[in-house]
């Protein structure tokens, strides 16, 4: 329902009309093509003339088009009579020169029939007591009614203002910040390999060492070309430290494709309290999170949700009203996620909507990329740390897949060639069971699951020279149970012929992994290894690489030769 309220200029015409016997606010709704209007709802036939005509009509051309309300006159219209009987006059026709109507639309018409009863005031010429009087209550009933439009107003969050305002936002849970707020702008920065459009909520929190916690403002986006983008936070009290530059550095959640945020002044206090405008801003944010009983609250609500890719809502999916269908697409697989979609579903359907929840049928693929590079060689740390960041944005452009859509070829070449380095790139999706594709279309209601790790076969240099020979260090730390009866140099010696000769055997396609590592070592009748605390390093120049059970892995790069560094071997209490 919308609220318009009258000017004083109509409420006094519609007064004189009705005080000179006329008929006020009968409306008309406009036929289609040049056919003239028949005022059959009119009351009082025939017509002596019309007073008012009020409708809407189309300015402008092409795109620049727009219906607006118009006030016809005696040029765009004329008053004729449908049975041909001049004295009989009945009808509207719009002349062909004049302004037309929108067809379908509704005129409003004051008009002055033939037949009238007398009326008992004729003197409403401009200071007369009937004119003086119905000019009074005309301004009165016009004053009401702007009040009535500030009441109206004051409802909604894209017009109220002030205390009215206060009032609205504060059913969502948000409040103006007074004057002495504290406040910090922060700047996000997009991680290295991150694709695509990165958003950052209203709302998420920023905290520094000292847990002091700052939430953004507004809603923010960073579009695929910008690498930073800054937002105004708010204190989470107005008692929250005012913090120096450089001190909010630490994201609550961790935000995908986000590698960092830093305020980029020192906090300071808000002159004056938060403005309207300002306030809308922040409060449209929080209405995603409140809104109930809509699909696209249900929509918003799922896709907040981690591990959810997409949801699709279908309404009367089996031609009965009062149902509807969601089917939802995971990436992560696990029952948490199931259950908090579940949760989710329950807290925002509508009341008496009966929901039928299904999953999206899954097709799992494998991916292997095949890569040219410059140069005639690569360091295997260099090496993983480029097919750490392809496979991360490969994997990320993925997940993200909704069912039903294209996986295109130039886009995967397009992320496996971001870095410099790679000359060419030949990326192949394997669907369980199929053979390998370059691209393909998932069907409608499946969704994509990639595995991981990704295959990337030892790569090829564009020069075709032969690789320089490159060395890497291997230092560890090996917490052991000795065996009963074995001294710590006994098993030491073992523990030392064992790595030189699994280091030697390392290859692209035999990484270097602390499980494999944990077994060529293996000695039950001398030591238990705690597997646990193995910690394995790999360095090559100033570049270094962790490994610990079950975490990370190194592929030596073609001619690359793993040296044996400090083998730190340490005894624990315990027998084997």
């Amino acid at each position: 329902m919308s609220y318009t309220p009258r000017s004083y200029e109509d409420i006094v015409r519609d007064m004189l009309t009705t005080l000179t016997g006329g008929t006020v606010r009968e409306s008309l709704t406009v036929p289609t093509g040049d056919l003239p209007i028949i005022p059959a709802k009119l009351h009082s036939r025939p017509v002596r003339r019309i007073s008012s005509l009020e409708g809407s009509t189309i300015v402008g051309v092409g795109a620049k088009a727009k219906e607006i309300s118009y006030r016809f006159t005696g040029a765009d219209f004329e008053l004729i009579s449908s049975s041909g009987n001049a004295a009989d006059l009945d009808s509207i026709r719009f002349r062909d020169n004049g302004r037309r109507p929108v067809p379908g639309s509704t005129l409003i018409v004051n008009y002055y029939p033939i037949q009238t009863d007398p009326v008992p005031l004729t003197d409403l010429n401009v200071g007369s007591v009937v004119r003086t009087v119905v000019e009074t209550v005309a301004r009165e009933l016009a004053v009401e009614y702007q009040h009535l439009g500030e009441i109206y107003n004051s409802a909604f969050l894209a017009t109220a203002t002030n205390d009215s305002l206060d009032k609205v936002v504060d059913l969502v849970g948000v409040t103006r910040l007074p004057s002495g707020h504290p406040v910090a702008r922060l700047r996000f920065s997009r991680q290295s390999g991150a694709t695509g459009n990165i958003t950052v909520p209203a709302g998420t929190a920023v905290t520094d060492d000292k847990t002091n916690r700052y939430l953004t403002l507004s809603e923010i986006t960073m579009e695929p070309n910008e690498s930073t983008r800054e937002v105004l936070a708010g204190g989470e009290t107005s008692g929250t430290a005012e913090v120096d530059e450089g001190a909010l550095n630490r994201l609550e959640v961790m935000i995908s494709g986000v590698s960092s945020v830093v305020n980029i002044q020192a906090a300071r206090q808000l002159a004056a309290p938060e403005t309207d405008d300002d306030l809308r801003r922040r409060a449209r944010g929080a209405l995603h999170g409140v809104v109930r009983g809509t699909l696209d609250a249900l929509r918003f609500g799922l896709l907040s949700i981690p591990g959810v890719k997409d949801a699709v809502i279908k309404e009367a999916p089996n031609g009965v009203a009062g149902e509807i269908s969601i089917q939802v697409a995971y990436t992560d697989q696990s029952p948490d996620a199931r259950q908090r979609v579940a949760a989710a579903i329950e807290e925002l359907r509508p009341a008496g909507i009966r929901v039928f929840g299904t999953e999206a049928a899954s097709l799992k693929v494998n991916v292997e990329c095949d890569l040219t590079l410059t140069g005639s060689s690569l360091s295997g740390l260099e090496l993983n740390s480029l097919t750490t960041v392809l496979e991360d944005s490969l994997f990320a452009y993925l997940s993200k897949v909704p069912p039903g859509a294209p996986v295109r070829r130039a886009k995967l070449v397009q992320l496996a060639m971001s870095d410099d380095r790679v000359e060419d790139a030949k990326v192949l999706l394997t669907p369980q069971g199929q053979e390998p594709v370059e691209e393909l279309t998932l069907d409608s209601g499946v969704a994509l699951d990639v595995l991981r790790p990704f295959n990337f076969p030892p790569p090829t240099f564009v020069q075709g020279a032969a690789a320089a020979a490159t060395t890497a260090t291997v230092t560890a730390t090996l917490p052991i149970h000795l065996a009963p009866e074995i001294t710590l140099t006994q098993a030491s010696d073992a523990i030392q012929v064992a790595l030189n000769a699994f280091l030697a055997s390392r290859r692209a396609d035999t990484p270097l992994t602390v499980d494999a590592m944990a077994a060529a070592i293996r000695d039950d009748s001398r030591f238990a290894l705690v597997r646990a605390d193995v910690i394995v390093t790999v360095e090559s120049g100033t570049r270094f690489l962790q490994l610990t059970d079950g975490l990370g892995s190194y592929a030596p790069a073609t001619n690359e030769t793993l040296l044996k560094g400090n083998i730190d071997i340490q005894p624990r209490e315990g027998g084997v």
